[in-house]
Formats: C-alpha cells, structure tokens, sequence
C-alpha cells in the first residue's frame, strides 16, 4: 500500500485545529498509521504533539510557502503521496480509503469533485450545504512523488495569501500524466472566522443534506468538539 502523508496549514483557529487532529485519530484508526504535519503558530505544537503529529513554526505570510514546508518534510519521511487538506476540512474514512485504493494505482493527481459546507448562518444552525463541480477541487488533492520531486515539493513557488489551488494546479500541471477522481465525503467546517464564506454559499446552492450524513463519519470525540463550535458561532 503507498505510504500517503496528509499536510495542513493553520492560524489563529485553535478549535477548528484539534476537530482537524481528532480526525486524524480516526482516519489512523481505520486505515493504519501515516505521517501528518502541521504549520502554523507556536501556540498548536502542543496540541499536535497530543495527537502524534509532526509540528512545525512558520510566519503567516506570506501563506503559501507554509504549504512548501509540510510538503518538503513529509518528502523527507519517504511518502508516496503528500494529501493537501485545510485544517476545516474533515475527511470520512471512506474517503481515505478510496484515495489509497487509487494511489496503488498510481495515479499522478487523486482528487474529489464533492464538497460540503458545515456551519451556521443567520441564526440557524448545523447546515450541510453540498457542493459538486465538474472539475478537481482543491480540497484533499493528492499528489504523487513523482510530480514532486522534478519541483523540490515547491507546490507554491509565488508568495501569496488567496488563490493558492490554481497556484499548486499551475505549478504541478506540466508533470502530471494521469489523474483519478474518487468518491467520498469531506466537510468544510466553517467557524466564526469564515461564518461570511458559508452565507455565500448558502445563498448560492439552494439543496441541504440532512446532517446525519456528516455525523455519521465521526467519531465521539469529533461530535464533541463539533458542538462546541457550532454553540461558538450560532
């Protein structure tokens, strides 16, 4: 089985961070150990070190090049395949399993066309708005080593602060032979931080999704943590 390494980056979302290190227990415990890295603040490391995942300190900005640090440390782990995951974006076991099942495969380019958005808008609580679109997304694209390393794992070689998946897709485009999409849930958990970004799209995708389809995929401890940012923003 190739060995998958999943990075994410953080700042300043302490609750958001450790819903994103319980599902990384899960996820271990489903399919097996993996390396997992976090760049973010100083203030996480504790946090991580709790959950067995690899810590490492790097400025905010720009925001880009914190991608290239966890890239380049789980290459130097050995991985076949570095998961690029925001640290709101839990991922099912399901999932996970289907992004393994199409690296023996060995696909350049894993990735998902289906999205959902967890949050609260306007007083209303716990919405699961879908998401599908025609393409790869962005959120859990995962990258074989091959692609890497003609880059040094440099996925984003320009610094900036927004619009950083069609700086990776750019970037990686001209390695890339063979791409898979696969099925699986995952969930964009917005807080009170990005509570703006889940009003756009509720406004702008009419469907719901009853919300047992994402408590389903967790675990006690996620339940747990998720309640406690839900009262935070409703």
């Amino acid at each position: 089985m190739p060995n998958i390494g999943i990075v994410t980056i953080n700042y300043n979302r302490p609750r958001i961070l450790d819903l994103w290190l319980a599902s990384i227990d899960r996820l271990r415990k489903a399919v097996g150990w993996f390396p997992a890295v976090v760049v973010s603040e100083r203030v996480d490391a504790d946090a991580c070190a709790d959950h067995g995942v690899h810590h490492i300190y790097q400025e905010n900005e720009p925001v880009s090049f914190k991608w290239n640090t966890g890239v380049q440390w789980l290459m130097e782990q050995g991985v076949d395949y570095v998961m690029i995951v925001g640290s709101d974006d839990i991922v099912s076991n399901d999932l996970m399993r289907n992004i393994q099942e199409a690296a023996t495969q060995g696909y350049d380019v894993i990735g998902v066309d289906k999205l959902c958005f967890y949050g609260n808008v306007r007083g209303r609580s716990g919405l699961l708005i879908p998401l599908q679109q025609h393409r790869m997304l962005g959120v859990c694209k995962t990258i074989s080593r091959s692609v890497l390393e003609p880059i040094n794992g440099v996925i984003c070689p320009t610094g900036r602060n927004y619009g950083m998946d069609a700086l990776v897709t750019k970037t990686i485009a001209p390695y890339v032979r063979s791409t898979r999409i696969v099925d699986g849930l995952v969930v964009d958990v917005k807080s009170r931080r990005n509570i703006n970004k889940l009003s756009y799209w509720a406004a702008k995708v009419k469907h719901r999704l009853p919300l047992a389809h994402f408590y389903i995929i967790l675990s006690k401890e996620e339940k747990i943590l998720l309640d406690r940012i839900s009262s935070a923003v409703s």
